[in-house]
């Protein structure tokens, strides 16, 4: 092997071992002596968020508990509408319908609260601190989630969606529904509804629509009709930039050194109605534990589900 190229293989292995080292350090140390506390890390700049969490971890007076920390600062969020990617009015899927998905952990006692495709009730963060504190489940999706929700004393229901939100959604329809999530399916190029490739439209069609009303009673009428905001509609190319990373993950630790972290998002643009992205899933989108640490990460949901990576 050439010098030179041995030269640049141990500099990149050096350089490998340098991130990962920087990664444990950032994401372990809690209870070191000496340790400054508290501490506020959020992803991206979302810096009234942060300073939502740090006031209430700093206070004078003893200091509030991580986890209200992180639930001030993503509750900031969802309130200012990070970048159109947080809280209501932003991210329209296929429907163009926004909808909600959050999580929050406490690492001192390893309890975690999550709501997931929520639909109709704004405050995803605390509807996920709700479903810690008042269950003894991990998660709840949809409209139940909302119903729980409404049921703890969150307000609702209220549409999700905003002028912004639904300006998106409609230029996109004209754009025949394009770029979507779909694949394998026909027709391309065109709004749904979608098949498998080389499956007949019409027995499928025909099929589902039978059985949707053979269990629904006819509550699901209108759902074919072509002009219907239900409908089926879709594929996504994935460009991922500060403007669609879908989500804020905090990290805060408070002065007792108790380590809560939490998510917060709307979930990717145009997403097939029904998608549970990675915001609600432990590991996935967050992770903290007293004993080593947390970490918290943005990015495309559908493959860090695959990995865990913390």
């Amino acid at each position: 092997m050439p010098a030179s190229m041995d030269s640049m293989r141990r500099s990149s292995v050096r350089f490998l071992i340098g991130l990962l080292l920087i990664r444990f350090y950032w994401c372990s140390g809690v209870g070191d002596e000496g340790a400054a506390f508290p501490v506020v890390v959020s992803t991206w700049p979302f810096r009234e968020a942060v300073r939502a969490a740090w006031r209430v971890v700093s206070a004078s007076e003893g200091g509030g508990s991580a986890i209200d920390a992180v639930v001030a600062g993503c509750s900031a969020c969802e309130e200012l509408r990070c970048d159109g990617t947080v809280g209501p009015g932003g991210s329209p899927d296929e429907n163009g319908e926004t909808t909600l998905d959050a999580l929050v952990m406490n690492g001192a006692t390893m309890e975690i609260g999550a709501v997931a495709a929520m639909r109709y009730v704004r405050d995803g963060i605390k509807a996920a601190k709700l479903v810690m504190e008042h269950t003894e489940h991990t998660l709840l999706v949809g409209e139940k989630a909302t119903a729980f929700a409404i049921s703890m004393g969150l307000p609702g229901p209220t549409n999700l969606s905003s002028p912004e939100s639904i300006e998106k959604w409609e230029k996109w329809r004209q754009n025949y529904c394009q770029p979507n999530f779909w694949k394998n399916v026909v027709p391309v190029g065109e709004c749904g509804p979608y098949r498998p490739i080389n499956l007949a439209s019409v027995e499928v069609e025909d099929s589902v629509k039978n059985e949707v009303d053979g269990n629904q009673d006819g509550l699901c009428q209108g759902y074919y009709e072509s002009d219907n905001l239900l409908e089926p509609i879709k594929s996504y190319s994935k460009i991922v930039n500060r403007h669609n990373h879908d989500t804020i993950s905090m990290a805060v630790i408070d002065k007792m050194g108790h380590i809560a972290v939490g998510t917060s998002t709307n979930g990717a643009t145009f997403k097939i109605p029904g998608r549970v992205g990675d915001g609600p899933i432990p590991g996935a989108s967050s992770y903290g534990d007293d004993e080593v640490g947390a970490c918290g990460a943005t990015g495309d949901g559908d493959i860090m589900m695959r990995f865990l990576p913390w």
